[in-house]
């Protein structure tokens, strides 16, 4: 939760300084952006780098498939780009882009799901037949 206290308070104190500097010099308006960009990204790419290191370690101790583990880390990496990107088309003003990124992100992750929601069905017929 302090993570996000943190990465909330980079992000607002960068978009006020970056709404009076567009007023006074609007060149160094991106360069502050971007900064605050890289620290944020900085910021959570160490935090939930422990993070996944940690859940990775206990996902070995299971017996699970590898396969399951997979796509699962597979699934949130499909969403999570394909949001980013339609945001990134959604703030340069392509509406439409971002929709066919977004709506692409979700076909896929459903493509992804389909092998899982097979072997489900599989256990399921081998415990009912």
């Amino acid at each position: 939760m302090t993570v996000l206290v943190k990465v909330c308070a980079v992000a607002l104190a960068a978009a006020v300084f970056g709404v009076f500097l567009r007023a006074q010099q609007s060149a160094l308006s991106v360069p502050l952006q971007l900064a605050a960009v890289v620290v944020v990204l900085a910021v959570l790419l160490l935090t939930v780098g422990k993070r996944f290191s940690d859940f990775f370690n206990m996902l070995s101790e299971t017996t699970l498939p590898t396969a399951l583990i997979q796509t699962l880390c597979k699934g949130a990496a499909v969403c999570l780009t394909s949001e980013f990107c339609a945001s990134l088309c959604r703030e340069s003003g392509s509406a439409a882009a971002a929709d066919a990124v977004s709506f692409a992100g979700r076909l896929l992750t459903v493509v992804l799901a389909l092998p899982l929601c097979e072997r489900v069905m599989d256990t399921v017929l081998g415990l009912i037949g």
